[in-house]
């Protein structure tokens, strides 16, 4: 590491980060979309574990940078659900100045195909809160389908949201693309 991708550079964490990622997640519009539960108390903490143990973490983590500016982005991770069945859990957080730029979809398409060409991925999953408009519209024009909702699962300002499940198989994402890799 670290990947390209067109606009952006994805490499490991440094201890350094943990402030910018402290910084993303203070955005309480951001923290809205991302979490379910409280976590303020913890946030702190999650980020310097994250941050220290991803040399033996069990997936792909990475920071996300601007590839003309060095700019921080956001972060992308992609963590073994079970591995013995190579199903894996995607994440994703960019800051606000970035949506609408179509910088999450280039970094999600990108860690998919990553995941299924190079590391023998078989599904990738997802949960999404059904108000988060254009992370549902990035993750569909990607190839993820919606596999079940958990219905008024998120209290957030003054309202229930659902949680969708969505997935990805290989096997899709090979017909998307038009090939045909042969993973056992």
């Amino acid at each position: 590491m670290p990947f390209e991708t067109e606009r952006t550079i994805l490499r490991p964490f440094k201890p350094s980060d943990a402030d910018l990622l402290l910084d993303l997640y203070d955005d309480p519009e951001i923290r809205s979309l991302v979490f379910t539960d409280y976590v303020a108390s913890r946030l702190e903490k999650w980020v310097k574990e994250m941050v220290s143990s991803q040399e033996n973490f069990p997936g792909f983590l990475a920071l996300v940078e601007d590839k003309e500016t060095g700019a921080f982005i956001g972060h992308v991770g992609l963590i073994a659900a079970d591995a013995k069945n190579r199903h894996y859990s995607f994440g994703i957080a960019l800051k606000r100045e970035w949506w609408g730029k179509r910088i999450g979809t280039e970094v999600t398409q990108w860690l998919v195909n990553h995941a299924f060409s190079k590391l023998a991925v078989h599904r990738i999953t997802l949960k999404v809160l059904a108000n988060n408009d254009r992370a549902l519209g990035v993750y569909k024009r990607v190839g993820f389908i919606e596999e079940g909702r958990a219905r008024k699962y998120n209290w957030n300002d003054g309202k229930w949201s659902d949680l969708i499940s969505m997935t990805i198989l290989h096997e899709e994402w090979d017909t998307r693309r038009g090939t045909k890799l042969e993973v056992s």
